[in-house]
């Protein structure tokens, strides 16, 4: 009996899962915008890229070299909710490294 409670619970994890996917792939899909700033530190932006927007070094490092000489660069397309967990993060972590960084979003059209 207890193998299947822990396959119902297997399997009602996966719908959820799936579920989750569906309504992501049908959410409105919103551009996290990176912006400079006189303070945060080049290895920061790219430990946060890496890190909480999962991009790969090369990667982080080409956005933090476009926030340091544009002023801003386009960081991620994501559905509206993961982009607003992702930019929460990535804003505390900034404050408890004392740094400034700033993101902003807006509809990818």
């Amino acid at each position: 009996m207890y193998q299947t409670r822990m396959s119902v619970a297997h399997d009602t994890d996966i719908e959820k899962e799936q579920a989750t996917r569906q309504d992501e792939a049908i959410e409105p899909r919103w551009k996290v915008i990176a912006h400079d700033d006189p303070v945060t530190t080049m290895e920061f932006v790219v430990r946060i890229m890496v890190q909480v927007f999962k991009k790969p070094h090369v990667f982080a490092e080409a956005i933090m070299w476009q926030v340091h000489n544009e002023g801003l660069s386009v960081v991620d397309t994501l559905p509206k909710t993961e982009a607003e967990r992702r930019v929460k993060i990535a804003t505390m972590a900034a404050r408890l490294e004392g740094f400034p960084f700033r993101f902003t979003l807006e509809p990818a059209d």
